[in-house]
């Protein structure tokens, strides 16, 4: 995203924006009801999160363990404080060291991605499903979670097509393959964590980044094993 940005992927970001800003529009103006102690740990919880990143293959982009730490934030926080929470991940999970710095339009835009998934997120959660008389909170979060999911993919698929190339729904499917266990993990993390630890306490918090910190690992593990089988299996496949 440099100066030669073609048109349409600038006004692809400026519709990203101006999303948010209605979005964050929305939230300013809902009763903001919340534990400021619950939202200090879940803001914590996702910036440190968002650290956890694994680069896809194939695909210029990356996916974070933060999504649980953002459910969590659509359950049990207002609007507002869930949409500081995920533009704060946006930022960190868009963060680099060295010398490919992320540059403004990528932060912009990756916190703006996250903020619009996260209120979808957060209205389909809340929207009458829990007033018709669902003794569970599982239907809602399976809804908040596939709402967050195609808000946070497709606005990436189609930004990389229009800077990169590729069709948009190829690239979007490779991102659905790599990351799709990544948000059923994760909707399973989010509705252990908030039935059996429904104050949100800081040993709550520990367990949770604990636990993230490990998927992480493990997911770091099988994307490199895959990256270097990769050149092998075609290797083979191109000497028979």
């Amino acid at each position: 995203m440099t100066n030669t940005t073609p048109i349409k992927a600038k006004l692809m970001i400026g519709a990203v924006v101006l999303a948010s800003v209605c979005a964050l529009t929305f939230g300013m103006n809902a009763p903001v009801s919340q534990s400021w102690a619950q939202f200090t740990l879940l803001l914590a919880a996702a910036v440190l999160t968002s650290r956890f990143k694994v680069k896809l293959p194939g695909i210029t982009t990356t996916m974070s363990v933060n999504l649980p730490v953002i459910l969590l934030g659509i359950l049990h926080l207002s609007l507002l404080g869930s949409l500081i929470i995920a533009a704060a991940a946006g930022v960190a999970q868009c963060l680099t060291s060295g010398s490919t710095k992320a540059k403004p339009v990528q932060l912009l835009f990756n916190a703006c991605n996250l903020l619009n998934a996260t209120a979808l997120g957060y209205w389909a959660f809340h929207y009458k499903l829990v007033e018709a008389g669902f003794a569970s909170h599982m239907l809602p979060l399976v809804l908040a979670a596939a709402a967050y999911f195609v808000a946070n993919t497709t606005p990436i698929a189609g930004i990389i097509s229009l800077t990169e190339g590729g069709k948009a729904f190829s690239l979007w499917h490779k991102v659905f393959l790599w990351t799709f266990p990544n948000y059923v993990i994760g909707a399973g993390v989010a509705a252990i964590t908030s039935a059996f630890g429904t104050a949100l306490g800081w040993i709550t918090g520990a367990a949770l980044v604990t636990v993230l910190f490990a998927v992480y690992q493990s997911y770091r593990t099988y994307v490199a094993h895959s990256t270097q089988m990769q050149p092998r299996t075609m290797a083979m496949a191109s000497g028979r």
